[in-house]
């Protein structure tokens, strides 16, 4: 059965991609493993990280806990043709969150398929098929840290099966993209996991964007001076954001929508920016995010998420202060309020100590953390990070 499609994003979409059409395009917009290798190749990265994340003090007491979690990522890469990739994202963690104020020590480890998608280069428009994570929050995406992203995380809309078109331009000085996006919640066997299940997603469990069909859409519009716009955190002069996302609410079991089509569906607002600042030897990195989602998650609730990050980079150390702050602005109800304070260090060795495709860092974060119920958390984490990635060329010499 179809499901019905806002017409007024449908129309934005297409005046969109009609004005665009006629611009002068960039070769690539795909994500950075697929220009990992010149077809006929493979190409794979791997990530193993250990975290012990310390709760040493709390309001109420019995939140205090540590737990120890590691989180292994594998991504390969096949690229068969010039024009064509083939990826896939391997995740090995923790999937069941311990009970609040429990020690956990790798409880709970399981295994599921992130991704699994398709992409074709068709100059000068690049086409992503499968499953992937949307795109849509910046700081999610890049605001640097261990803890920097517990909250803007909590409306990414990851897992998700559908199509995407992206475009990108030249123009004022900077270079842009424009990432078109229909989806749905992944609702296959892969939304579980392997030996710990973490339960595979159904139609029942509701939520925004579960729901029969690629019945939402996602519009992301970025640009970047200095820098390609994929890059432009790390290696840009100046960067902005402006994302809207439309995702039709799924129905738990046995509840129905009875006051209309779109009663409960989110509409997100984004809007972000960053900077970067090279004083002698130190580089400034700012970022700068907000975002309005109405409905959120499909529920009654609004909120507004507020996010700032400071980073300044000192070879091989980066001392990065993060703060987030999420309005719910709850219906029929006082609104309520989440704060994150975040402040770490990072150590990452430079080139000359790596060897070969492999690198690794470390980093410690105090993090200030406190929810709607007014529950405080002051903790301490630390996180060891080893990358070691490489290429087959498949091709006759």
């Amino acid at each position: 059965m179809l499901t019905r499609i806002d017409p007024r994003l449908l129309a934005c979409v297409g005046m969109l991609a009609l004005a665009l059409s006629t611009a002068a395009l960039a070769d690539d917009a795909a994500p950075a493993l697929v220009e990992a290798c010149t077809a006929p190749c493979i190409a794979y990265e791997a990530s193993a990280e250990l975290q012990n994340d310390w709760v040493f003090a709390a309001d109420p007491g019995f939140l205090k806990s540590d737990a120890v979690e590691p989180t292994l990522t594998i991504d390969m890469l096949l690229a068969p043709m010039d024009h064509l990739r083939l990826v896939t994202s391997v995740i090995t963690e923790s999937v069941a969150d311990p009970r609040p104020g429990e020690d956990a020590i790798f409880e709970g480890v399981g295994t599921y398929l992130a991704e699994f998608y398709a992409t074709v280069q068709a100059h000068p428009v690049a086409i992503r098929v499968g499953k992937f994570d949307t795109i849509f929050s910046l700081a999610s995406e890049v605001a640097p840290g261990i803890n920097a992203t517990d909250l803007v995380s909590d409306f990414d809309a990851d897992e998700r099966i559908g199509a995407e078109v992206v475009l990108g331009f030249g123009g004022l000085g900077m270079e842009h993209a424009l990432a078109a996006t229909a989806f749905t919640t992944d609702r296959s066997f892969f939304s579980d996991s392997l030996f710990t299940s973490r339960g595979r997603t159904r139609l029942s469990n509701g939520g925004a964007g579960n729901t029969e069909g690629l019945s939402s859409l996602s519009l992301v519009l970025d640009g970047c001076s200095g820098a390609e716009p994929i890059d432009c955190y790390m290696d840009g002069d100046f960067g902005y954001r402006f994302g809207l996302r439309h995702q039709r609410a799924g129905a738990p079991a046995g509840e129905d929508d009875e006051e209309g089509l779109n009663q409960g569906d989110e509409i997100a607002y984004l809007a972000a920016a960053t900077a970067g600042l090279e004083f002698d030897e130190m580089t400034f990195r700012l970022l700068g995010e907000a975002a309005y989602l109405r409905h959120f998650d499909g529920g009654p609730d609004d909120a507004l998420v507020l996010t700032g990050s400071a980073a300044i980079e000192v070879e091989p150390l980066t001392y990065v202060a993060t703060y987030t702050r999420q309005f719910n602005l709850v219906d029929g109800g006082p609104d309520t309020r989440k704060h994150l304070a975040d402040f770490e260090v990072i150590y990452e060795p430079d080139d000359s100590e790596r060897s070969g495709g492999t690198a690794w860092k470390l980093a410690a974060a105090y993090k200030l953390a406190r929810d709607a119920d007014e529950e405080t958390a002051h903790a301490f984490s630390l996180r060891a990070v080893f990358d070691l990635g490489g290429s087959v060329e498949t091709g006759t010499p």
